[in-house]
C-alpha cells in the first residue's frame, strides 16, 4: 500500500493517509477531507519529471556506442531515495498549481510517501517495457527503450545519433519514473462535490470559453488572454472534470470492462439510462417507471432528479473509463441520495474496490459506513450466514475483508486512523456520538412533555 503523509494542508498540521482498496475519509466539515482528495488526485494522476544528472555519463555511452544496457536493480539501490526526495519537493511546490492558489498559501505545505521498496523491485522485475522515440511525418523511430518480464536490464538502442540529448535525457528520466514510481502513479479519475451542477453548466465552466469571453468584453491583452489559456481558473480536479465531461460526446466511443456495474446502477438506483449527444446529456426513464404516455421521452440531464444530475459522471465513468489499477476519487457519493439508495451506491463501489480500482470516499453518511459495516461483518464465516445473505439480497461479491478497508477521522487539525474490525466493521464514534445526542435530546423532549402533561391534567 501507498502511506501520504501531509503537513500544513489547509487546516491539517500534520497527519497520514495510507490508501488500501476501499478508503474512508470521515468528519466535521472544514476539516481538511477535500483538501487530501484533491491532493491525492493530483499525486496519483502526475508523472513528475525527476532531473538526474547522474543520467548524463550514460547518455553518452548511448551517444558513444549506440547501445546501453542499465541494469535497474543497481540504479534503484544507487537513486531511489534521491528521485523520491525530489519527486515530493517537486509535487509540494506545485500545490498551488493544483489548487489554483497564491504560492504563499502552500509555502509550508509538505508531502511526503512512503512505498515498500521491496515490492518495488518486485514489481520492476516483473515489469516488461517498449517503448520509442518517433521523429518526423512519417514516425522514424529514432530511440527504443526494452525491457523483457523477469530481468532487471534495460536496453536503451539509439538509432539516430543526431537528435538532441536532452530528448533521450527526457525520455530516459520518464521511463524511470514509470518503472520506479509505478505503485504510486495511477490514472485516476474524481468526482467532486460540486459535480450536480458541474454536470448541468460544463460548457459555460469551460476554461478556454470563460477566458476568450472574458477577453471578449474587456480590452483585450493578447498576452493575458494566453496566459488565461494556459493557467486554468479552477483547481486542477475541477479544470480536469470540466474538460471530461466536454470531452464525454467523444469518450463515450471507448468501453469499459465495469460496464455491468454501470447498468447496475442505473437499473437500480436511476430507473433509466443516460445517452450523450452533441448537444448535451439527455436520460431516459424505464418504460415500466415512466408516467408520461410516451416511455421513451429523452429529458434534457436539467430538467431530470437531483439524483440523475448526481450520477451522470460514475455511470459514465464505469460505462467507458474504467480500468483494473486505477483510483476513483469521490467527494461525498452520498449527494442528494435516500438512505436507501446510499446503502446501495456503498454496495457498488465495495464491486468496484473487489475488481482492482482503488476507491477513496469522503463521507458524512451514517448510512453509508453502516452498510459498509454490514459488507465486512459478512465477509466473515459464521454458521448463518448463506440465510442472512439470502434474506437480505447480499451476494459473495458485495463483501470486502477488514483488511482491504482503512477509515480516517478527520478531526482536530488532523487525521486519524479509526478503529476496524471483522466483529463490527469501521468504528465510527464521529457518527454514534451525533445519533446518540440526538436520541437523549428527542427522549428528553418526549419524556418531558409527558411529564408536564401528567402535571397539569392532575
Amino acid at each position: 500500500m501507498v502511506k501520504i503523509h501531509f503537513e500544513n494542508l489547509g487546516n491539517i498540521a500534520k497527519g497520514d493517509v495510507e490508501i488500501n482498496n476501499l478508503t474512508i475519509f470521515a468528519g466535521s466539515n472544514n476539516t481538511g477531507k477535500t483538501y487530501v482528495a484533491y491532493t491525492l488526485y493530483s499525486l496519483f494522476d502526475k508523472n513528475f519529471q525527476i532531473h538526474l544528472e547522474e543520467l548524463n555519463p550514460i547518455i553518452e555511452n548511448i551517444y558513444k556506442n549506440g547501445f546501453y544496457e542499465l541494469d535497474l536493480n543497481t540504479f534503484f539501490e544507487s537513486y531511489y531515495q534521491k528521485m523520491k526526495q525530489e519527486l515530493e519537493v517537486a509535487f509540494s511546490k506545485s500545490l498551488s498549481l493544483v489548487f489554483s492558489a497564491n504560492e504563499n498559501e502552500f509555502e509550508k505545505a509538505q508531502i511526503q510517501f512512503e512505498l515498500n521498496e521491496t515490492e518495488l523491485k518486485k514489481d520492476l522485475l516483473k515489469t516488461a517495457h517498449r517503448s520509442n522515440i518517433n521523429l518526423g511525418k512519417k514516425g522514424k523511430i529514432v530511440f527504443n527503450a526494452i525491457k523483457e518480464e523477469d530481468s532487471f536490464i534495460l536496453k536503451l538502442i539509439l538509432l539516430d545519433n543526431t537528435i538532441p540529448k536532452e530528448l533521450i535525457n527526457d525520455k530516459l528520466e520518464a521511463v524511470l519514473n514509470h518503472f520506479i514510481f509505478n505503485r504510486l502513479f495511477s490514472n485516476s479519475f474524481l468526482l467532486p462535490a460540486e459535480r450536480t451542477g458541474l454536470n448541468l453548466f460544463y460548457k459555460e465552466l469551460s476554461s478556454k470559453r470563460t477566458a476568450i469571453f472574458h477577453h471578449k468584453i474587456t480590452e483585450i491583452n493578447t498576452q493575458e488572454l494566453i496566459k488565461d489559456l494556459i493557467i486554468s481558473r479552477y483547481s486542477q480536479p475541477i479544470a480536469d472534470y470540466i474538460d471530461f465531461l466536454n470531452n464525454s460526446f467523444e469518450l463515450k466511443k471507448l468501453n469499459s470492462d465495469f460496464q455491468d456495474l454501470a447498468i447496475e446502477i442505473q437499473k437500480k438506483i436511476l430507473n433509466g439510462k443516460y445517452i450523450v449527444e452533441t448537444d448535451g446529456i439527455y436520460f431516459i426513464p424505464d418504460k415500466i417507471h415512466s408516467k408520461t404516455d410516451n416511455f421513451n421521452q429523452k429529458i434534457s440531464l436539467h430538467l431530470s432528479s437531483s439524483t440523475v444530475k448526481t450520477f451522470f459522471s460514475l455511470v459514465f465513468y464505469l460505462e467507458h473509463l474504467a480500468k483494473k489499477g486505477e483510483t476513483l476519487i469521490i467527494d461525498e457519493p452520498e449527494l442528494n441520495l435516500h438512505p436507501e439508495n446510499q446503502r446501495k451506491i456503498a454496495i457498488i463501489l465495495v464491486m468496484i474496490a473487489n475488481r482492482g480500482i482503488k476507491v477513496i470516499v469522503s463521507t458524512h453518511s451514517d448510512y453509508f459506513v453502516r452498510e459498509i459495516n454490514n459488507l465486512i461483518m459478512l465477509k466473515a464465516e459464521f454458521q448463518s450466514k448463506t440465510e442472512i445473505m439470502q434474506n437480505y439480497g447480499y451476494s459473495e461479491n458485495m463483501l470486502i475483508s477488514d483488511k482491504k478497508v482503512s477509515a480516517y477521522l478527520f478531526d482536530d487539525n488532523g487525521i486519524k486512523l479509526m478503529e476496524m474490525d471483522n466483529k463490527e466493521g469501521i468504528i465510527a464514534n464521529t457518527f454514534d456520538n451525533v445519533i446518540n445526542n440526538l436520541n437523549s435530546v428527542s427522549d428528553d423532549i418526549y419524556y418531558q412533555k409527558e411529564a408536564d402533561n401528567a402535571k397539569y391534567n392532575h
